[in-house]
C-alpha cells in the first residue's frame, strides 16, 4: 500500500492537534508570566524636578475620578509623590488577597510621601460598603474602567506604579501582598 492510498482520520489527528494547542497555551501562560514576575527599574532622572511644577505642567496621563467619600481626586493633584494606583473590584477573590497588604504599605508609607490610590473597576456591588467593612485607610476613586483601558489594565487585581515625575514605571497584575516590587517602589521613591 502507497502512502498516497493510506488516508488520516481526523480520530488519529486529534492527539496531536490537542497536542499542539497545549503547547501555545504553555508558551503564551509563561509569556505572560514573564512579562508579570519581570523586574521593573525604579530609576527616575526626573525625580528631583518635578517637585516645581503646577497642575497644568503636569507631564503623566493625568485623570479625575470621584472618591469613595464624594471628593473630586486628580492624579495630577500628588505630582511630586511616587504614586500605586491599585485596581481592585467587589468580587475580585485576589483583591481580597493583595488589599491587607497594600494597606499595610499605606501604613508604612503613607507619612513618607507615597500615595496609594484604589481605583475600583467592572463593578457589580457596593463598593462603599466593601471598603468600610474592611477598614482600608487608602484613598479609592470609583468607576476607573476608562483609566485602566488607557494603562493596559487587562484585570484585579494589576498594580500601576508612577513615579514622582509622573512617568508610568510599570503595570503589573499580581496579588501576592508580599510581592517584592511594592517595597521596592517605595523605598525607590520615599523619604526615608
Amino acid at each position: 500500500m502507497s502512502i498516497k492510498n493510506k488516508k488520516v482520520s481526523l480520530r488519529q489527528l486529534m492527539p496531536i492537534i490537542v497536542i499542539l494547542v497545549l503547547g501555545v497555551l504553555l508558551v503564551c501562560i509563561a509569556m505572560i508570566n514573564g512579562v508579570n514576575q519581570g523586574q521593573l527599574d525604579f530609576e527616575d532622572s526626573e525625580h528631583n524636578q518635578i517637585f516645581s511644577r503646577s497642575a497644568a505642567d503636569y507631564p503623566g496621563f493625568d485623570w479625575q475620578l470621584t472618591s469613595l467619600k464624594n471628593e473630586v481626586v486628580r492624579l495630577s493633584d500628588f505630582q511630586g509623590q511616587p504614586v500605586l494606583l491599585v485596581f481592585w473590584a467587589t468580587w475580585c477573590p485576589y483583591c481580597k488577597q493583595l488589599l491587607p497588604g497594600i494597606e499595610k504599605l499605606h501604613e508604612q508609607y503613607a507619612h513618607q510621601g507615597l500615595k496609594i490610590i484604589g481605583v475600583n473597576i467592572n463593578e457589580d456591588w457596593k463598593p462603599h460598603v466593601y471598603w468600610e467593612n474592611h477598614g482600608y485607610q487608602f484613598d479609592s476613586v470609583l468607576e476607573g474602567d476608562e483609566i485602566a483601558r488607557h494603562y493596559g489594565v487587562a484585570g484585579t487585581p494589576t498594580v500601576v506604579f508612577i513615579a514622582p515625575s509622573g512617568k508610568v514605571m510599570g503595570v503589573k497584575a499580581f496579588h501576592d501582598p508580599k510581592n517584592p516590587l511594592l517595597e521596592k517602589f517605595a523605598n525607590a521613591f520615599t523619604k526615608n
